[in-house]
């Protein structure tokens, strides 16, 4: 029962943080500047933008830390 608990706990934390700050930006958005103006759409694609390519920015990083190409310190 316990490892049912703590699978559930990790995917809703999981979704929780991947999708409810680009929600909360979404309804930030239209709410205050509507649906007929340019800008949201192009926060919110941005916003997905930085969702996609942030993990893999730290997986590069990683990598490099562990082959020696920059310091952990930096």
């Amino acid at each position: 029962m316990k490892n049912e608990a703590t699978g559930f706990n990790s995917l809703l934390n999981y979704s929780l943080n991947k999708f409810l700050p680009i929600i909360l930006i979404g309804v930030l958005l239209f709410s205050e500047m509507g649906p007929e103006l340019w800008q949201p759409y192009v926060i919110l694609g941005l916003a997905f933008f930085i969702g996609r390519f942030n993990f893999k920015v730290g997986y590069a990083v990683a990598i490099c830390e562990e082959r020696g190409l920059i310091n952990k310190d930096d």
